[in-house]
């Protein structure tokens, strides 16, 4: 018996191809076992059960036709083959489009029934498939997934490599990394699932299932790789179900279900993994030799019983010999610093990948991501998209406000007031807090100055009955001038008392303290008629969430603090408190979690100081789409609950600023260079930078460009394209990859909306002379 295994190396994130090697060893002692490998750095082509080598030349210098060919001789020949790398069993589908019987790995119609991440063979499991984004959408509806899964999302690749994302900036590095590992922009987004990993094993050959075990990770690598288990029978049920989906799927070769069990314990499925795990042999340990049995029951030989040693296994390093006639390869010259070889991917499949890209994009049409959206219940949604990106959705309102501009007369960058569109925007949110409103509570608008100090903007807010929420007294001064009164004026935040000699000597709508110390300093003054506030307050510090801002409230000395200064205030104020978090950072379901904890936090103030809490604070910095998707509802509910843990509450002041002023204003930028070439340019200047657009790093901004036959403005698609900003820094980047209007040429405009917030205010001269 000669029996070829691939996959052998053996870092951090090993294959399994050592591992296959000792459970064979085990169960046939007298198999000619050969390694086969595409590189000389994967350290399993020293482990001492390979009998032979079969070390190949990289895949990129390989041919596959003269390589599948060779293979075919030696399965012709009576050898078997197990491979340990998903590509090369995707290849080896398509090289035996009829199979081989003694070629054990997966056909590719079984394949296709795995691929990721909506993994439709699953169906009939008790398992469901975490919800996912394809990377062919939009950026802004990437963005927007992130937001709702609260920044707690992986970024997958088509094959291997996953990372965990928790930043816009985080995301688009990650995804420029594995685009260019893999050669593929076929990426996709899973949001995180919290629990016990574990996994069931399975092997197979022709659609007969000849074993399958479940592990239970117990100790995990940083790359959250096996590095302890416990392996014990798969459940009846799911047994019965998993045999009968081997039988449809016609499956041979080995296969590996990873899953997370959540605190429900429900079953989750991340993916299926057409090859042995390189856990394998710990499986044996346990008396179960998955890859014996399947050749035994490939070839009719019977394999040796492998004894039941323990349930659990661990990892240890071991360091082995050297083959004689495979020495260590040498050290490459270290130009610019480099030190030793990159082990990330030694076996050279990202060079399988492009190669496979390139020769038979069909074959990897099943074998990425899927399109649209998973559901959570094993389901995806979504039109077929075939590897073309998406354009995002932009409101009628912005089309309407650009055509009031003569684009061949504004001197760019430029900012754009979308007048209409921020008088719906705050209309919207005007009539979404009278119909909050009850007679027991009052819900009350207040917009946040520092987001954006146009006046326009601040006059809106007045004629729409906002508060003016002002962090300085700067900002004070700004909204009385614009016509608010001190009495509609909030004052917040840890400079307050900055510049001095502009405090207002009228009395105040509300006051809130952003430490002790400023509380302390606010009672004083009021003690002294310097300072006068309907209600004066405090804002509280999120537990768990780094924060610079507010009074920490899980810490006892700072907690006993925070009540003894309560006590201090003048009994003829109300009591309010405040607390704000960007749920456009911590996610939308984590910020209504952060709501839920903040009124049992003000319960327990309430009862330790004696003060009745009247006022109720509450900053979101809310990205736009998040406020008004199922605001009324939402907002609602929280209405309701904050009156059942504050019965004495007279008023809720909601701060919208971010969601009131971000799509109200866009940035006009022309194009000064487009780089010349015969496919979609790498590369075009523009006038503007990120001195204009700051933000461009932390979120997406929707791109209009006109349409050369009609003149209409449409949204630009992702695409191949960098947009480089006018100033000479590295970093002066303003977009990545997007997809430029047909016929486009140097002089035309492009819109950048959702520039209205703290791309405006946080915007800087630069580079003007």
């Amino acid at each position: 018996m000669k029996i070829y295994v691939s996959g052998l190396y053996c870092g951090t994130n090993p294959q399994p191809g050592v591992g296959i090697a000792r459970s064979l060893r085990a169960g046939y002692p007298d198999a000619t076992l050969v390694g086969v490998e595409y590189s000389n750095r994967s350290s399993g082509l020293h482990w001492m059960d390979f009998d032979e080598l079969w070390l190949q030349r990289p895949w990129e210098e390989l041919s596959l036709t003269e390589y599948g060919a060779r293979i075919r001789e030696i399965l012709d020949a009576g050898a078997l083959w197990i491979s340990g790398s998903d590509l090369e069993a995707l290849w080896l589908s398509d090289v035996f489009p009829e199979g081989h019987p003694n070629l054990l790995t997966p056909p590719g119609g079984a394949l296709k029934r795995i691929a990721k991440p909506a993994v439709p063979a699953h169906e009939g499991l008790p398992l469901r498939i975490p919800t996912f984004i394809s990377t062919d959408c939009s950026d802004w509806e990437i963005h927007s997934f992130c937001r709702k899964y609260d920044w707690r999302v992986w970024l997958k690749g088509p094959y291997y490599d996953a990372a965990r994302v928790r930043s816009w900036t985080e995301f688009e590095a990650v995804r420029a990394a594995l685009e260019d590992v893999w050669a593929t922009e076929r990426l996709f987004l899973q949001a995180h699932v919290g629990g016990y990993e574990e996994s069931v094993m399975l092997s197979a050959y022709k659609g007969e299932l000849a074993g399958c075990v479940r592990m239970r990770k117990r100790e995990i690598t940083p790359e959250g790789k096996t590095w302890a288990g416990d392996v014990t029978e798969v459940p009846k049920e799911f047994a019965t179900t998993l045999r009968e989906i081997v039988r449809r799927l016609n499956w041979t070769g080995g296969a590996e279900l990873e899953m997370v069990r959540d605190v429900e314990g429900q079953l989750w499925l991340l993916e299926w993994n057409p090859r042995f795990p390189a856990w394998i042999h710990g499986a044996t340990i346990a008396g179960r030799n998955l890859p014996a049995m399947m050749v035994e029951l490939a070839t009719g030989a019977p394999a040796q019983q492998a004894p039941h040693v323990s349930e659990e296994f661990t990892r240890v390093v071991l360091e082995v010999p050297v083959r004689s006639q495979l020495p260590l390869p040498p050290l490459p010259e270290p130009f610019a610093g480099a030190v030793g070889h990159s082990l990330k991917h030694p076996s050279g499949l990202p060079a399988l990948a492009e190669r496979l890209h390139k020769l038979k994009p069909e074959m990897l049409q099943g074998a990425g991501n899927g399109n649209g959206n998973g559901n959570g219940d094993g389901k995806h949604e979504g039109e077929a998209r075939a590897g073309v990106s998406c354009a995002p959705e932009v409101p009628d309102s912005f089309v309407r406000d650009l055509s009031a501009y003569r684009f061949a007369e504004v001197a760019t960058p430029s900012w754009l007031f979308l007048d209409g569109t921020a008088s719906e925007t705050f209309g919207r949110a005007a009539k979404l807090a009278e119909e909050l409103s009850t007679p027991a509570v009052a819900v009350t608008n207040a917009y946040s100055i520092k987001t954006n100090p146009d006046e326009r903007l601040i006059r809106l807010a007045l004629e729409r009955g906002f508060l003016a929420e002002a962090i300085s007294l700067l900002e004070v001064q700004k909204a009385l001038e614009v016509g608010f009164k001190p009495e509609q004026v909030v004052l917040n935040g840890p400079g307050k008392w900055w510049p001095e000699g502009l405090m207002p000597r009228e009395q105040m709508h509300a006051v809130f303290c952003d430490s002790v110390a400023d509380l302390r300093r606010v009672v004083a003054a009021m003690g002294r008629g310097e300072l006068k506030a309907k209600t004066v307050g405090v804002r509280l510090r999120t537990p768990h969430i780094a924060s610079r801002f507010g009074i920490p409230i899980d810490e006892p000395d700072a907690f006993k603090k925070l009540v003894e200064a309560v006590g201090l205030l003048p009994l003829d104020c109300a009591f309010g408190i405040h607390f704000h978090m960007a749920s456009s950072n911590v996610g939308v379901t984590q910020w209504w979690h952060l709501y839920e904890s903040m009124l049992r936090w003000c319960r327990s103030v309430e009862s330790l100081t004696g003060r009745l809490v009247e006022t109720l604070d509450v900053g979101g910095g809310w990205f736009p789409d998040d406020w008004h998707e199922d605001s009324g509802e939402r907002f609602r509910g929280a209405v309701t609950r904050a009156r059942e843990h504050l019965p004495h509450l007279r008023q809720i002041i909601s701060e919208p600023g971010k969601a009131m002023a971000q799509p109200s204003m866009a940035l006009a930028m022309r194009l000064l260079e487009i780089e010349e070439s015969d496919e979609e340019p790498e590369e075009a200047v523009v006038d503007g930078s990120v001195a204009e657009l700051p933000m461009y790093a932390f979120q997406p901004h929707r791109i209009l460009g006109r349409d050369a036959g009609t003149g209409e403005w449409r949204p630009l698609r992702r695409g191949k394209t960098r947009l480089m900003g006018r100033l000479c820094m590295e970093h002066d980047v303003v977009a990545w990859n997007v997809e430029l209007p047909e016929g486009v040429s140097a002089g035309d405009v492009l819109i950048f909306c959702d520039a209205g917030a703290y791309d405006r205010s946080m915007s800087y001269v630069f580079g003007r002379g």
